[in-house]
């Protein structure tokens, strides 16, 4: 029986792994694959070589040493987690099933796609899920950004203090805040609300957007990049039925990641929805530190 399990392969998964070894915690992390905000790069036709989001140095260390030590690292797929008596059983989809007294769940969040022509061929050629990581290779660009709640708001923010043209393209109306009244006021921000994305246009490279407008009037706009900043959902239905979450599906989470069942931790986007894959790195660190205390309180 392992002292810790850890579900999920991206910022905040690696680190609690890294940080549990560190403490000297019999650990499994169980991924598809390395994952999250870490795994694709952005290419530009105007950029020589290419950006690979990997967060900081530390991640990449993290993941080295995880690969190092391939004893506690197992790629498969999750299908069942459940408590039984004073621990917890992880069943997978190959067929192993592990044992542990502690679980974090790092299963991160699914991105809503925009599902139109172009939008899979040219992910990481212009077409971005990440402003920050990728919106200072756009200075001096047009762009668009699509969404209409605070992420899409915020991409939009951030863009607008890079790129020469933002356009907002929000499928419904923008959710108030005070930022998108700034965001009305920017010179060279163009709000549109009501919009509908046809196609993102390009052969190898972003090269526009086509929409089709409120009044129904069909525009192509040219812009070399695309930012997707739509709903995502929490990847939370392994434990869902028995640890609480808000409306969304978010898991909550107190102040040291601890959830609502003992012995359960979890961190990253399954709780919180953030672009910062360094917010992610002290997410991790954290629930591995809690789960820690929380053995050595057993």
């Amino acid at each position: 029986m392992y002292d810790l399990i850890i579900i999920g392969g991206g910022p905040a998964g690696i680190t609690a792994a890294a940080t549990a070894i560190n403490q000297r915690l019999e650990t499994l992390i169980i991924a598809e694959r390395w994952g999250g905000q870490t795994t694709y790069a952005m290419q530009l036709e105007e950029v020589e070589g290419r950006e690979t989001i990997t967060g900081e140095a530390l991640l990449d260390a993290f993941r080295r040493q995880l690969d190092y030590l391939d004893f506690v690292r197992c790629f498969d797929t999750v299908t069942r987690v459940r408590p039984e008596e004073q621990h917890f059983v992880v069943d997978t989809a190959q067929g192993n099933r592990f044992e542990g007294q502690a679980l974090i769940i790092a299963t991160g969040a699914k991105p809503q796609r925009l599902n139109v022509p172009g939008e899979a061929r040219l992910v990481g050629r212009g077409l971005s899920y990440a402003a920050d990581a990728h919106a200072s290779l756009f200075l001096g660009k047009d762009v668009a950004v699509v969404g209409n709640g605070r992420r899409a708001q915020w991409a939009a923010a951030s863009l607008a203090r890079r790129a020469h043209q933002v356009y907002l393209l929000a499928p419904e109306p923008l959710v108030t805040t005070p930022l998108a009244r700034k965001l009305r006021q920017m010179p060279h921000v163009e709000v549109t609300e009501g919009v509908t994305v046809r196609e993102v246009l390009g052969e190898k490279y972003v090269e526009g957007i086509a929409v089709t407008m409120p009044d129904g009037q069909e525009r192509e706009i040219p812009v070399k990049g695309v930012f997707v900043k739509l709903a995502r959902t929490p990847n939370s239905e392994l434990v869902r039925d028995w640890v609480d979450c808000d409306s969304a599906g978010h898991i909550i989470v107190d102040a040291y990641c601890a959830t609502s069942w003992p012995g359960v931790f979890a961190a990253g986007d399954v709780t919180l929805v953030s672009e910062q894959v360094l917010l992610h790195i002290g997410d991790g660190a954290k629930a591995a530190i809690s789960a820690y205390h929380y053995l050595l309180m057993r």
